[in-house]
């Protein structure tokens, strides 16, 4: 009777064991940002844009006000949305339903991969530093980067290495700045 009684609970726990490792959901997935919050691009019709140097154009949608401008040595905290010339969204600060202004060291240089979520480092480019400077606090521009100052030279191991061929399109307001 033992025996029969051990083997029943044998074959419930291994069949429960299956049953719940076949589960197709994976409790350790990350899932991918929601873009569905994101605002539209801003709009450029009407709108001359700056050459600041080569493969780096700014469209300066609305003058800023306040009082500091950003330099090379500061600490920009922007509301951001990055995106290819085909449309598709790489990141943004508005993403699953966020509206969160984040710092960005324009001195920084390199990336952070981060498997948890696209790190704002990933879609800093020289390109993208060029932009921001000058950039008075309050200021909302379109910077349009080239790939050659964006992630052409990006690795075949870094995230983005699949818009190394496109023209990137930052959607920036600058929220304040603080000073270096």
């Amino acid at each position: 009777m033992f025996t029969s009684l051990s083997r029943v609970i044998l074959f419930i726990s291994a069949f429960s064991f299956i049953f719940i490792s076949c589960d197709s959901t994976d409790p350790f997935r990350i899932p991918p940002p929601d873009f569905s919050t994101v605002p539209e691009p801003f709009n450029r019709d009407n709108v001359q844009p700056v050459t600041i140097e080569e493969g780096v154009d700014v469209y300066i949608l609305e003058e800023g006000t306040g009082p500091f401008f950003v330099t090379v040595r500061d600490e920009a905290v922007v509301f951001m949305t990055l995106r290819t010339d085909e449309g598709d969204i790489i990141f943004s600060t508005f993403a699953n339903g966020n509206e969160l202004a984040i710092p960005l060291s324009v001195r920084s240089s390199g990336t952070i991969q981060n498997v948890f979520q696209y790190s704002i480092l990933l879609s800093y480019t020289p390109g993208l530093k060029a932009g921001l400077v000058g950039m008075q606090q309050g200021e909302k521009r379109t910077i349009v980067v080239s790939p050659e100052k964006g992630f052409g030279n990006a690795a075949s191991n870094n995230n983005n290495f699949q818009y190394r061929e496109n023209t990137l399109i930052y959607d920036i307001r600058l929220s304040s700045v603080n000073p270096g």
